[in-house]
């Protein structure tokens, strides 16, 4: 059997949304979905036999409840459903290692502040081995619509694009792959000389970003790819064209032992105020 679609579900109304989200992705990947719920176990020393019972029947019908809507609308998917004692983090990443991809709830703040990525689902996006998809309550349900990736050329990236590649390939084959930075310094006073200074700088950059994009277009031949080049920062960038996109892909670096969960200035204010589904894949 493939490996699952895996799903932190704890009954609230984002991670009931990342469970539908997660469905239809399972389906599209022919993969099993997997409803996982943490609930605490005995090395909580505040957890009296009393709570303990009460939380292991909330999160049964959570799952259960969850399940059941899901299997209505999925019949031929194969739904997976566990209870795991633990902390949330530490179960969902141990169970991101034996997944594709690990979906998780993200709750919003209010159009203008963003979403509020907790530290649970920092960690993960952080940590964990797979990919990290992260949907809001309210996410659009039309999965056919763009996907966006944001590039960087001269970072290691394959990862990334092959993703964001196989995901525009399981929906409508239309990527959008942006390259987004600053505006050279303007130096001169000839009017000539910033022209050509800022149409060199352009060129560079549709060159330098056609070539990391190439094989991956031979790859995957049916996706329509757009490139995209934006004299702003990456991550306002990415942010404004992120509202009806179906998925928005961006990447991490490897995990770095002894520190604390690091994401990058980009991904962390793409996972915090993209108005989209936002997948944050882990750079080998």
């Amino acid at each position: 059997m493939a490996r699952p679609v895996t799903v932190g579900l704890d009954g609230s109304p984002e991670s009931l949304a990342a469970a539908g989200w997660a469905a239809h992705e399972a389906r599209s990947r022919d993969a099993p979905l997997r409803l996982v719920n943490a609930w605490p176990g005995p090395d909580q020393k505040d957890l009296t036999p009393g709570r303990e019972a009460a939380w292991h029947y909330w999160a049964e019908r959570a799952l259960g409840a969850a399940c059941a809507e899901l299997d209505a609308d999925h019949p031929d998917m194969a739904i997976l459903t566990d209870q795991i004692p633990g902390r949330p983090a530490p179960v969902l990443l141990a169970e991101a290692e034996r997944a594709q991809l690990l979906v998780v709830g993200s709750r919003s703040i209010g159009a203008v502040a963003g979403f509020f990525l907790g530290s649970v689902g920092l960690e993960l996006a952080a940590r964990a081995v797979t990919p990290v998809v992260l949907v809001r309550a309210d996410a659009h349900e039309d999965r056919q619509g763009d996907v966006v990736v944001g590039v960087e050329p001269g970072e290691p990236g394959e990862d990334i694009l092959e993703f964001a590649f196989d995901a525009a390939a399981r929906r409508d084959g239309v990527l959008r792959a942006v390259y987004a930075s600053r505006v050279p310094a303007i130096r001169g006073d000839a009017p000539w000389v910033v022209d050509v200074g800022l149409s060199d700088a352009r060129e560079e950059s549709e060159h330098a970003l056609g070539e990391v994009l190439a094989p991956w277009r031979d790859k995957f031949s049916e996706v329509r790819v757009f490139e995209e080049i934006a004299s702003d920062s990456p991550a306002r960038q990415l942010v404004g064209v992120a509202a009806g996109t179906a998925l928005m892909v961006v990447g991490r670096g490897p995990r770095q032992v002894g520190f604390g969960p690091r994401l990058g200035p980009v991904t962390q204010a793409v996972a915090h105020h993209a108005a989209c589904p936002v997948a944050i894949v882990p750079q080998r």
